[in-house]
């Protein structure tokens, strides 16, 4: 049995989720500023298009875990499926669909916001995740034993 080398997956988990901040900026900083300004204004909220602007630590922290947690599960699934690309994808689906479609699914039925946001946050968000878990399932490299 190969023993996952904790080093790297904290070493890759770290790159993983500053990908993830740094791509999470674009997609809600840029690509979804606009309805996220619609979101905040429907929702008797200031701050516009500035959503999470004011608390970058949560975020980095955040997108950390995702990192982290991607490049576990890269790890742990590489024995079974094999180093490479298409085990990283696997990785990216799986924590993707945790915290982004599956979570904005159940927040549908209190309206914050609709379909289409929650189809669009969805699409965008996976970008991130799955370039974030490809370098670091890249970066990764089982124990010795």
């Amino acid at each position: 049995m190969v023993k996952i080398n904790v080093g790297r997956v904290i070493f890759g988990g770290i790159i993983a989720g500053i990908v993830c901040f740094l791509g999470d900026g674009v997609v809600h900083g840029v690509l979804l500023k606009e309805r996220w300004a619609e979101v905040m204004t429907a929702l008797g909220r200031s701050g516009g298009g500035d959503v999470g602007s004011g608390h970058p630590l949560y975020f980095i922290t955040y997108d950390l875990l995702k990192g982290l947690i991607a490049v576990w599960i890269y790890a742990a699934i590489r024995p079974h499926f094999g180093a490479g690309p298409a085990t990283a994808l696997v990785a990216a689906i799986v924590v993707w669909m945790l915290v982004i479609p599956i979570p904005t699914v159940g927040l549908l039925p209190m309206e914050f916001f609709g379909a289409r946001f929650a189809i669009l946050w969805s699409l965008y968000g996976f970008v991130p995740i799955l370039i974030g878990t490809l370098i670091g399932g890249w970066i990764y490299r089982d124990a010795s034993a």
